[in-house]
């Protein structure tokens, strides 16, 4: 059941994402909010200003950030999972985020924390997490 809500809600995200082109001064600009990413709130306005522009090097990049503040302040779950359950398509978003591009250190210290370090109540997200990070690291180089 699980997998056929995840399933819909990446369609739905991408039809919802494919209404809105990515125009260049967006993409220039996604590219430079990239890099000031530091907290959930920073990558949850990310993905509202610059989630139409997900793809190749501004999707790597999401991507990096999700990962990155996951494998280095995994304390702060509790406020990514706290805007996923407002926003569930950033949900996916975090979810979809958690892949081979990302450094492959990082992805196996997810995949543990989210294994041995999960707060009772988040213990579903925790495993959807667990998931993600596992089929990255089985898809890395």
């Amino acid at each position: 059941m699980r997998i056929i809500f995840a399933a819909v809600a990446i369609f739905l995200a991408g039809i919802c994402n494919a209404a809105q082109d990515c125009s260049d001064i967006d993409a220039q600009a996604a590219g430079t909010a990239k890099g000031s990413m530091k907290t959930w709130s920073d990558i949850y306005s990310g993905f509202q200003h610059y989630g139409h522009c997900d793809d190749g090097g501004i999707a790597e990049g999401f991507s990096e950030a999700v990962v990155h503040l996951m494998a280095s302040q995994w304390d702060s779950l509790p406020q990514a999972a706290t805007l996923a359950k407002k926003d569930p398509s950033f949900r996916v978003f975090l979810l979809i985020h958690i892949d081979a591009t990302a450094d492959t250190n990082e992805l196996r210290k997810i995949e543990k924390f989210s294994q041995f370090q999960c707060a009772a109540q988040l213990r579903e997200f925790c495993t959807a997490i667990q998931a993600s990070a596992k089929q990255a690291v089985s898809e890395s180089p």
